[in-house]
């Protein structure tokens, strides 16, 4: 367990990330279908939008419990589990947070961060390194998930992803990479990201000249640098990184530091799922 000491480390010992294809089951539903019609119909009605026809769509609860069945092994109790998102779910009938309580080994305390953009995510980390240095805390895990299927026009500009894509971090004290420093930042310009790391760019920062950056793929808003992390992780890291992002509606800069604290244990694997060491 964590020393309640202000001080306990919070290492990366595991990533997961996957695509799903398909819709969720529940998005074949007609009866299920008419139901979320006329609940958005009437949430969008006092702003003056309309419905779109959109079938399908994906579930959060379904897309984080294959993250969960991937990343977290047999025996592994896992204290907190936070969920990021900031697309609706297409199930807004679930408390999906509770529901994933449920299904994860170790029953643990979980909730969700969203109406934060691109900085959900982010808010997650922090949440879940204040919590392992309460001591009452040895293993969390981050869910970054987001569905592509928007059954009305957003009230204001959005960047809305392409597919329906999750990422999963196991964090707990002993993993190969820690986390040294995260932060949501207001105020702060976009292109006035640190020196001395790799960077690990989401869809909301351009690569700045002269610098070494891996960038997420274009139409994943929300998961794109975590999605990215995975796949330099899965190689091994060249040294520190710094992941971060931009949300231009919340003008919020998003910086996570990282550093690797072994050079062995990473295993590459399929794209589904990326080892990078006993946890």
């Amino acid at each position: 367990m964590y020393p309640p000491d202000g001080d306990a480390p919070l290492r990366i010992s595991r990533v997961t990330r996957r695509r799903f294809p398909e819709p969720a089951r529940i998005a074949a539903d007609p009866a299920h279908q008419a139901h979320l019609d006329a609940y958005l119909a009437d949430l969008v009605r006092p702003y003056g939008l309309a419905l779109r026809p959109a079938p399908g769509g994906h579930s959060y609860g379904e897309m984080a419990e294959a993250l969960i069945a991937e990343t977290v092994r047999p025996g592994e109790d896992v204290d907190l589990l936070v969920l990021a998102f900031a697309v609706p779910d297409i199930r807004p009938g679930r408390a999906t947070a509770a529901y994933l309580s449920h299904v994860c080994p170790g029953r643990p305390l979980a909730f969700a961060v969203c109406d934060q953009g691109a900085a959900a995510a982010f808010t997650g980390l922090r949440l879940i390194r204040e919590y392992t240095r309460t001591g009452e805390c040895r293993r969390a895990l981050l869910i970054v998930v987001e569905q592509a299927t928007l059954h009305y026009d957003p009230i204001a500009p959005v960047a809305l992803p392409d597919a329906h894509t999750g990422v999963a971090l196991l964090c707990d004290d002993s993993g190969p990479i820690a986390v040294d420093d995260v932060g949501v930042h207001s105020g702060m310009p976009p292109a006035a990201l640190p020196d001395g790391a790799t960077l690990v760019l989401g869809n909301g920062l351009p690569p700045p000249a002269g610098r070494q950056a891996r960038v997420a793929p274009a139409g994943h808003p929300y998961t794109g640098p975590w999605w990215e992390l995975a796949g330099v992780l899965a190689t091994g890291p060249p040294g520190p990184l710094l992941v971060a992002d931009y949300d231009p509606v919340l003008r919020y800069v998003c910086l996570c530091r990282l550093s690797p604290v072994e050079s062995d244990g990473f295993e590459g694997g399929a794209d589904a799922r990326l080892e990078l060491g006993a946890s």
